[in-house]
């Protein structure tokens, strides 16, 4: 009697320790939750053992930053049914993301992002996306429906579960920006056993592989930046039936032959690092009475409050919008918090005066301010509304030697018998 029981134990025993664990939709996020995911620094972990009944232990990741995941209902994203019917129709999505973040890169700026997903038994689908583009001080906002929906996840996800799928997007603004994006992904449930993390440790993780293939090509104000990039990334979450997201996310980029880790983050309770506050405005060189969108590049921070020194209430929006009703130089300032610990930051920002005209009336470089009837110069971007004038003295030249820009609404009018030099740049639009 007494072996029966222990042979009962050990079997009893083994079946726990070799059990394996289901991801089924139901598991996954939906609207009203949210995440705090806490990024860590790069370590010399190893991500990438694979199996059965493995024990992953990166109690040892040290996290330096955090975002902040929303998910909620299309419908509660902002857009009427009139101004996007589409994300309206709960049969083309039934969730959305976002994080708030904005991300800027040579020039070129992306707020306010929003993803949107159609969620069932069977898989979480991307199938569109909105946010706003500004390049070169113009601002365009964008919703983009995906040509072919990008699969996330195919539920559930078992031990040796696999899939593929292909997605592809087009975002065009005419004349000012063109990108193609096709994405093919590969996945394979590589391994199961419990993985520890900083925030816990869990007994039932699941380790899904992602093999990624993203195909871009994309230009700027009609000038080609690449066509058909080939990258090739690999993305290695973990999931646990007790928890909503990946509990661990790891993505890694394909050097030669080698996928080398690029980012770290996992599911974390709030945590308060150190914010710091930075901010962007558009138009570059606004008029008065013009609308200033404000784009928040603020890190670390989950609140904020914008000053705009004018008179004028303050805002708490992440990315608010403003008007300055007259023409001056404002010291803006944000400041930006994580509980109780905050960072501030002021930048000035100038509006010009509207039917502003600048007249050249010397002899010489434009960047001399002598040159300019009572020393002002143009703003290096000229306004709508407002104007310069070259009428230099007899006998004598405007040489451009600079880059001037003149917005549309904006005029440069070289008066009669008068000549213009270019040996900058100069850009109308």
């Amino acid at each position: 009697m007494r072996n029966i029981l222990l042979v009962l134990i050990l079997w009893a025993s083994a079946i726990k320790c070799f059990s394996q664990s289901t991801y089924a939709m139901s598991s996954f996020a939906a609207s009203g939750d949210t995440f705090y995911l806490t990024k860590a620094q790069i370590s010399t972990a190893n991500f990438d053992t694979s199996g059965i009944n493995i024990i992953w232990d990166y109690s040892s990741l040290a996290g330096n930053s955090q975002r902040r995941l929303i998910y909620r209902l299309p419908a509660q994203t902002g857009y009427t049914t009139l101004q996007w019917p589409y994300i309206a129709n709960s049969n083309n999505v039934n969730l959305s993301s976002t994080d708030g973040q904005t991300t800027a890169v040579l020039g070129f700026q992306q707020s306010n992002p929003n993803d949107y997903f159609l969620k069932n038994n069977n898989y979480l689908r991307q199938k569109a996306a909105a946010y706003t583009i500004s390049i070169n001080g113009l601002s365009f906002n964008v919703k983009n429906v995906y040509e072919s929906p990008d699969t996330i996840y195919k539920f559930p996800l078992q031990f040796n579960s696999t899939s593929s799928s292909h997605g592809a997007y087009t975002i065009n603004i005419p004349d000012v920006y063109y990108r193609h994006t096709a994405i093919n992904r590969n996945d394979t449930v590589k391994g199961w056993g419990k993985i520890i993390t900083p925030h816990a440790q869990y007994e039932n993780a699941l380790q899904l592989v992602s093999s990624i293939m993203q195909v871009d090509t994309l230009s700027v104000l009609n000038q080609p930046v690449v066509t058909n990039d080939t990258s090739y990334t690999r993305e290695i979450s973990w999931f646990d039936p007790s928890e909503k997201k990946p509990v661990l996310f790891v993505r890694q980029t394909k050097t030669g032959n080698t996928y080398i880790t690029s980012s770290v983050e996992y599911l974390d309770v709030q945590q308060y690092y150190q914010p710091s506050a930075l901010f962007a405005y558009l138009p570059a060189q606004p008029n008065m009475g013009d609308t200033v969108i404000f784009q928040n590049l603020s890190t670390n921070a989950t609140s904020f409050k914008w000053f705009f020194n004018d008179g004028s209430d303050s805002s708490t929006s992440i990315n608010p919008e403003h008007i300055f009703v007259s023409a001056g130089t404002y010291p803006v300032k944000l400041i930006a918090y994580n509980g109780l610990l905050s960072d501030t930051i002021i930048i000035n920002v100038k509006a010009n005066p509207k039917n502003q005209t600048y007249t050249f009336i010397g002899n010489g470089y434009w960047d001399d301010g002598a040159n300019w009837e009572n020393n002002t110069m143009p703003p290096s971007t000229l306004p709508a509304t407002n104007s310069i004038i070259i009428n230099h003295s007899t006998g004598g030249q405007c040489i451009l030697n600079v880059s001037q820009t003149v917005n549309a609404g904006a005029s440069i009018i070289v008066n009669t018998g008068k000549n213009l030099l270019v040996q900058g740049n100069m850009r109308l639009q």
